[in-house]
């Protein structure tokens, strides 16, 4: 069992069940799954009991997922842990959203299935409970007549990959990278994000190259994102966090020039 692609195969999994493509979900549950909502009493044992279960569901939800972290464990070849980390917006027909912070724990074992070694969860847990409607199933379609308030909602988007210096695998939103950080005398990264901060491997050199559509050297220690920015002025860069970036005095007439042009074109 290859970790990295259990990595990327239950990300795409949980991506398209929230984008109510279910049936990669659905193919890939063990029929000895143990699967644990996010709803309190949530509980399904067994494959059957889960293709029965989301037989019955109808509903016009749809959702939303912010930045995605994920981390993993390994204890012998066949099996292997991913914990996924993410908001996701429910986003009601009648208008309306809420978001919530979302942990989806996965157990990952290997079966024969036709004489071929196949990945199937074994176990499926999330986390982060509430209080479960008493006309709800698996989706939370009266959500808000149990969860009152708002919350921003997370933003739309393609993602880029990151190895995190812990070796956690991110999938971050480009538009929610505020401003990057160098560390580690230049050899990797801090990016500061509307999800929070996160450590990657890359260099700030590595992230210029790769990402200029989406940041943009202001000082030989820090990216911006041109998006994020709130003010230029006389030597330094206001962020949308509020934070304030140096910017050397012979690059501030050429930095400046530079946003400026960028503003126009988004």
């Amino acid at each position: 069992m290859e970790i990295k692609e259990m990595v990327d195969l239950t990300n795409d999994i949980v991506q398209r069940y929230y984008q109510n493509d279910i049936q990669p979900f659905l193919d890939h549950v063990d029929k000895r799954v143990l699967w644990y909502g996010p709803a309190k009493g949530q509980f399904l044992s067994g494959r059957q009991a889960v293709l029965d279960a989301w037989a019955d569901e109808k509903h016009s939800l749809t959702f939303t997922l912010g930045n995605v972290r994920l981390d993993h464990i390994s204890t012998q070849s066949s099996y292997c842990e991913v914990m996924m980390s993410f908001p996701v917006t429910t986003h009601f027909p009648e208008g309306g959203s809420i978001t919530m912070d979302q942990i989806i724990h996965i157990t990952w074992c290997e079966r024969k299935v036709n004489r071929k070694t196949v990945p199937r969860m074994l176990v499926v847990h999330i986390s982060d409970l509430y209080q479960k409607h008493k006309s709800d199933n698996i989706y939370p379609v009266h959500l808000r007549e149990i969860y009152q308030g708002y919350v921003p909602v997370a933003k739309l988007g393609s993602r880029l990959y990151f190895r995190g210096n812990d070796a956690s695998d991110m999938y971050i939103i480009p538009d929610t990278i505020i401003w990057v950080e160098s560390t580690t005398y230049g050899r990797h990264s801090i990016l500061h994000t509307m999800d929070g901060d996160f450590g990657v491997t890359d260099s700030p050199v590595t992230l210029e190259t790769e990402h200029s559509d989406y940041l943009l050297r202001c000082h030989k220690c820090y990216l911006v994102n041109p998006r994020h920015i709130t003010a230029v002025k006389r030597f330094k860069v206001t962020m949308s966090d509020g934070k304030e970036l140096p910017i050397p005095e012979k690059k501030y007439t050429a930095f400046k020039k530079t946003v400026h042009e960028r503003w126009k074109k988004s």
